[in-house]
């Protein structure tokens, strides 16, 4: 079976759909699925922890114009055009830009079983705090037309599959449920090496979902009652913004134990979990949290906000604590954590366990193999079943 992936970005200042795109790619190996990738360009340093994280992978990478959600690439969109039908499945991630948008457009006009991953993008959340009459536009001529044709819908958690309901798009034999995998190998041995500096770690992109708002709100409670707690927030973005939240640690007189790291890759990245006491997300909307599962996999107990969606295997696990994000309840949530030796304990021993047996590559392989296998089944055969 071969495989095309479109993505808007390969970069690793991308976050999260990097990461799990690098990962399904180690996935759809396990399963015997051979994977291409379309995207645009991006630095030398970036190419080189992609490769490094997804392994052996055909790379098709083109000019790009503009930046983020924005980026357009018409020499990828061509290409896929040209190449599409040679593949047995085209799957694009991301809804709301147009490398994606016009990508999926373009494989379904070729009549090619097409797989869209909406990345988070069909909830409530999403169209409505920013860019909302844009959004709406958009939605209706391009993304409806496109999620309606598709042969496959990726959601990575059932909550983000319901969550999509409110567009009464029929997703009837085609919502597949398919969590990235974890690809932390070496936890144990990070996991014993854990030196416990008393650090609650952020790690993530530096945005506004990411909600670092109410972190930085909660902090000042924190540190009144366990002044020894250190923050550290790892991870970049829109310079302005983050400029915005240093002045709102510099005004809550909070300078000397907010430590913002910046972006850190490979071994930096390491250290900054081995030192960590707990990890904490308190985004407004999480598709799924995968810089939460790989500090589980490190040891590392979290607190995440309910609307991280990996909140509820977490619960379910007994990994850490969901929370409000009101200052009060926030802090308290990092405290209670923080001194719950038998919950820290808990999870530096057994965190590496739990998320091999939910989210290993071969279990995730099988997850993907079956959707496209649902994917490539002629439309009359998937009407009868």
């Amino acid at each position: 079976m071969k495989v095309l992936h479109v993505a808007p970005s390969i970069e690793q200042s991308y976050g999260g759909p990097t990461q799990s795109l690098a990962g399904y790619a180690v996935a759809s190996r396990t399963a015997g699925i051979d994977v291409s990738i379309a995207a645009p360009r991006c630095s030398a340093a970036d190419l080189e922890v992609f490769k490094a994280i997804a392994g052996p992978v055909d790379l098709h990478l083109f000019p790009s114009i503009g930046h983020g959600g924005f980026v357009t690439s018409p020499d990828l969109v061509a290409w896929v055009r040209k190449h599409a039908r040679q593949y047995d499945a085209v799957h694009v991630h991301g809804l709301f830009n147009p490398t994606s948008s016009l990508s999926a457009r373009t494989a379904i006009a070729a009549k090619t079983p097409t797989v869209i991953r909406p990345f988070g993008t069909l909830s409530k959340y999403t169209f409505y705090h920013r860019r909302t009459p844009l959004k709406h536009v958009w939605f209706s001529r391009i993304e409806r037309p496109n999620l309606t044709a598709a042969r496959a819908i990726h959601f990575t958690t059932d909550r983000e599959r319901s969550e999509a309901e409110w567009h009464s798009i029929d997703f009837s034999g085609r919502a597949h449920v398919v969590p990235p995998p974890s690809l932390d190998s070496v936890t144990r041995e990070k996991s014993a090496a854990h030196s416990d500096d008393g650090i609650v770690l952020f790690v993530g992109r530096i945005n506004p979902i990411k909600n670092l708002e109410a972190l930085i709100n909660a902090w000042p409670i924190v540190r009144s009652k366990t002044p020894h707690l250190l923050l550290e927030i790892v991870g970049d973005g829109d310079e302005s913004y983050v400029n915005e939240l240093r002045e709102r640690v510099r005004l809550k007189g909070m300078d000397s134990s907010v430590i913002f790291r910046g972006f850190l890759r490979g071994e930096a990245k390491e250290k900054a979990l081995a030192r960590a006491r707990l990890f904490v997300l308190p985004s407004h909307h999480e598709n799924f949290g995968l810089a939460a599962l790989e500090a589980i996999s490190a040891g590392i107990p979290v607190v995440l906000s309910h609307e991280v969606q990996l909140a509820d295997f977490v619960e379910r696990e007994r990994l850490g604590k969901i929370t409000e994000t009101a200052p009060e309840a926030l802090a308290e949530s990092i405290l209670e954590v923080s001194a719950n030796l038998s919950l820290i304990e808990s999870v530096r021993t057994r965190g590496a366990d739990v998320v091999s047996a939910n989210f290993s590559p071969a279990a995730i392989g099988q997850l993907l193999s079956k959707m496209y296998q649902a994917a490539m089944e002629p439309i009359a055969e998937r009407a009868s079943i």
